[in-house]
């Protein structure tokens, strides 16, 4: 299992990171010439910093369920992923994933 100062510090330093690459454009929007595709590329940045804040989450967490090896986030996660494909509601989603791992904490308590 990872340990929780190791993982705690490469969150940080991801959000630091992320936050300076994106705060620089920002900055430098005046200066900066962009292209029309290149600014519609930045319009999916937010999408994929969201997998990066889940999928660390998901696999480095020791679960307490013995029946799937501890991973019941990732089954969590792969309902959730399932249900957006259909439902197509972040706050849904979020909801779901919530009240079904606090459901499997329940349930092996």
């Amino acid at each position: 299992m990872i340990e929780q100062n190791y993982f705690l510090t490469n969150t940080l330093l991801m959000i630091i990171g992320t936050v300076c690459i994106r705060g620089s454009f920002i900055a430098f929007a005046s200066r900066l010439k962009i292209t029309p595709i290149t600014r519609e590329l930045f319009t999916f940045i937010p999408a994929a910093i969201l997998p990066a804040i889940f999928i660390p989450a998901t696999f480095f967490h020791q679960g307490q369920l013995d029946l799937i090896a501890g991973k019941e986030r990732f089954i969590v996660l792969l309902i959730c992923l399932g249900a957006t494909y259909f439902i197509r509601n972040t706050l849904f989603c979020v909801g779901l994933g919530l009240s079904l791992l606090y459901t499997l904490h329940a349930l092996t308590a």
